[in-house]
């Protein structure tokens, strides 16, 4: 079966979907419906797999259940959702209410329970159908700022509940949701192809200058030239009424000539497909730049399967005449944005480039071994050939040098990565990590020793080198004075390096719940009546990090 097939199966299955909930279904919110983030929206690795709605900047705003169904999932975890719940629907259909504050009464309790039985914060829990069922419209939790959250707001999400892939909500939500405002086109670049193509005389990839007229027409800025295979990229972002946010483009249109070379749709993806989104967008310049060109055509190794064209995009300019460009932008409410402009094809030399640097094909299983290196990148990890130049600069740390591989290039998935301890002279093995370096930044990503080697796993080539971490981390109580009164324990936790692990505390010797914030580094603990008793007690703290170090903390403590 083909791409444009299943693509159209999927979206009857999401019309048939939407006309059923369109007759049941009421906002998980009771107050006006903003948002903050759209489906789809380009991230840092991934692509935003729900709709964000605001909450009017506060904690603790009524979140409900949607439809009728039963809770099959609960997530708590200081990093991601946080505090998360998913919701069957009989419709084979999951909804999904991720950063909550705090959990309707009768969750709240299975969830403490679940937390203390096994000693720890961190849980993900399963339920049958008649354990947690819920009513539309019921009360399951308030709004928060928990995991990865950047202020308060509500991630909601709708999944197919067999495949949990997930789809976007907006349009079951538009009547509530005012949008008359057309994409806004920020920026082109464009993508000479390695060896076969020019543009403006130059192999580089080209950013293009956009200007306005006094009526707000877009055109270049400048007169463009090119020769042989390019790709075209955009920088654009949709935005709403009253509000003043920004979110993305959901449907990118490319013509030449009047003939579309390039169409996608991003209105539902698969969790394994997300990190596409590294060959989605120009990598290079989002790391560097922290800007998201999207790419108007498919490097080879991208299967993200939203491209409805049947080329790759790709655009061959082989005549001495000019090239006419549209590009066409849409949101969902079906406001357009067009951009018009010329490529004047201009015969030139293309240069080919020889490199002596290692090559590693897209489409086939890459191994290096050598220079202290044990490289393995699997196929279907990388999306398109590369040149590595691999090398290694001595006496980076006391006990390896720096290795070189290549320039910071991602992967789809996680490689193996054994590198050489030049310098194997401290003790206590547990302590030594691999760590990636960016710009002077370090990143731990540990691993496994093993005869004088590191073993880690990695998501991205660049630079590395190994270090041991020796230092435990820092235990800072807060308004300690305060505990007893305000029934509250808090602490700021922190790590030099490897990074906090794991965390326990006990009163008098028995567990009691910590919750933890890694954003903020915040370690607390609420006084619970029916876990906790009253009175003079002992506190003991222990937080260790990745490398095994440990700090504790002991003191008393009257409730």
């Amino acid at each position: 079966m083909n791409f444009k097939k299943i693509h159209f199966l999927l979206l009857l299955f999401i019309h048939s979907i939407s006309n059923c909930f369109a007759q049941e279904l009421v906002p998980p919110l009771d107050i006006p419906l903003y948002l903050s983030g759209s489906f789809g929206e380009l991230r840092s690795n991934h692509f935003h797999s729900g709709i964000d709605f605001r909450t009017q900047g506060v904690i603790g705003i009524p979140i409900k259940s949607v439809k009728d169904g039963y809770i099959s999932r609960i997530n708590v975890s200081p990093y991601g959702y946080g505090n998360a719940i998913y919701i069957n629907h009989p419709d084979g259909i999951t909804s999904v209410y991720a950063h909550l504050d705090k959990f309707a009464p009768k969750i709240e309790t299975v969830v403490r329970d679940s937390q203390y039985q096994a000693e720890s914060f961190v849980v993900t829990l399963y339920f049958a159908p008649e354990e947690l069922p819920v009513k539309m419209g019921e009360r399951i939790g308030l709004g928060g700022n928990t995991g990865s959250s950047g202020g308060p707001h509500l991630h909601f999400e709708f999944r197919e509940t067999e495949s949990e892939r997930v789809i976007d909500p907006l349009p079951f939500f538009m009547e509530k949701i005012k949008d008359t405002r057309p994409p806004e086109i920020r920026g082109i670049m464009l993508f000479p192809q390695f060896n076969e193509g020019i543009v403006n005389q130059s192999g580089q990839n080209q950013p293009i200058t956009l200007k306005k007229d006094k009526a707000g027409k877009q055109s270049i800025a400048n007169p463009i030239t090119a020769w042989g295979k390019i790709g075209i990229g955009i920088k654009a972002y949709d935005r709403m009424n009253e509000t003043s946010n920004i979110y993305g483009v959901p449907e990118i249109i490319l013509k030449v000539d009047g003939e579309i070379v390039y169409h996608s749709v991003l209105d539902n993806f698969s969790f394994d497909d997300t990190r596409y989104l590294n060959t989605y967008v120009d990598w290079k310049d989002w790391i560097e730049n922290k800007s998201f060109y999207m790419k108007s055509f498919t490097d080879p190794g991208n299967r993200l399967g939203i491209n409805q064209s049947l080329s790759n995009g790709i655009i061959l300019i082989d005549e001495e005449r000019k090239y006419q460009i549209e590009y066409i932008l849409k949101d969902i409410y079906g406001n357009t944005s067009t951009l018009n402009f010329e490529i004047l094809g201009q015969e030139t030399l293309i240069s080919e480039n020889i490199t002596s640097d290692i090559y590693f094909p897209f489409n086939r299983d890459n191994e290096y071994i050598e220079k202290g290196i044990q490289l393995k990148i699997p196929r279907k990890n990388l999306y398109t050939d590369i040149y590595l130049n691999i090398d290694t600069i001595s006496k980076h740390t006391f006990f390896a040098p720096l290795y070189v591989i290549g320039e910071r290039i991602p992967l789809h998935t996680y490689c193996p990565l054994i590198l050489d301890i030049t310098n194997d002279t401290y003790s206590d093995k547990s302590k030594y990590g691999i760590v990636s370096n960016w710009r002077n930044k370090k990143t731990w990503l540990g691993g496994k020793y093993e005869d004088g080697k590191m073993i880690a796993e990695i998501r991205e080539l660049g630079e590395f080198s190994i270090e041991i971490d020796t230092t435990p981390p820092v235990i800072t109580p807060v308004t300690p004075a305060k505990w007893g009164v305000n029934k509250r324990i808090s602490f700021k936790i922190t790590d030099n390096l490897s990074g906090i692990a794991s965390y326990k505390g006990t009163l008098d010797g028995e567990f009691v719940l910590f919750e933890y914030d890694a954003k903020t580094n915040s370690l607390y603990c609420v006084y619970d009546s029916k876990r906790m008793k009253k009175g003079n007690q002992l506190l003991h703290l222990v937080v260790t990090d990745r490398a095994g170090n440990n700090s504790e903390f002991q003191q008393n403590i009257v409730f």
